[in-house]
């Protein structure tokens, strides 16, 4: 996975999105934060992990994907607002592949430190943490491999340039 290729792809969204927003910075990183906070939401949602009354789960995993990335969009966007220019792109991804007994559990603990991280971001530290979270319940609970991790962000990038361009 090429992180440095995913920042720079958020970069360029970024960049669209601000070409037609004036917005103080406080209050961008603000809309930043709890963004990523409903994606989060959101991403659980289609996992399900935590719907314990819920007997006949049927997971979508392209709408998985695309939750994901989403989750990785405003982590990566939340990094290009604080500047972090020193950012190593060779984050260190959990390569444990030991089998939980309980998949459910492990996803919905991931989710929970995410949004607690989240809740109260403080700077780049908090931001890389929630990233690799997310990307390691990706690769080692989810076996998402890091091909599908980044064309599922990239794919994700294109269309929310797209949508800038139309006026979304």
């Amino acid at each position: 996975m090429n992180i440095e290729k995913m920042l720079e792809m958020q970069t360029q969204v970024d960049a669209k999105i601000m070409e037609k927003v004036d917005i103080e910075a406080g209050l961008l990183q603000n809309n930043l934060k709890l963004a990523l906070q409903v994606e989060i939401a959101e991403f659980a949602n289609e996992l399900q992990s935590f719907k314990h009354w819920k007997h006949s789960k049927v997971i979508d995993d392209a709408k998985v994907k695309d939750e994901l990335a989403d989750c990785i969009a405003f982590a990566l966007a939340l990094i290009n607002h604080y500047d972090i220019g020193n950012l190593n792109t060779e984050l260190m991804l959990n390569t444990n592949e030991a089998e939980s007994e309980n998949q459910d559990s492990d996803i919905t603990y991931s989710l929970l430190e995410a949004l607690r991280i989240s809740s109260d971001i403080w700077g780049q530290d908090d931001v890389v943490n929630i990233l690799l979270i997310l990307l390691n319940l990706a690769k080692n609970t989810l076996h998402f491999t890091e091909e599908e991790i980044e064309k599922a962000y990239m794919d994700k990038a294109k269309i929310n340039i797209e949508r800038q361009e139309e006026g979304y």
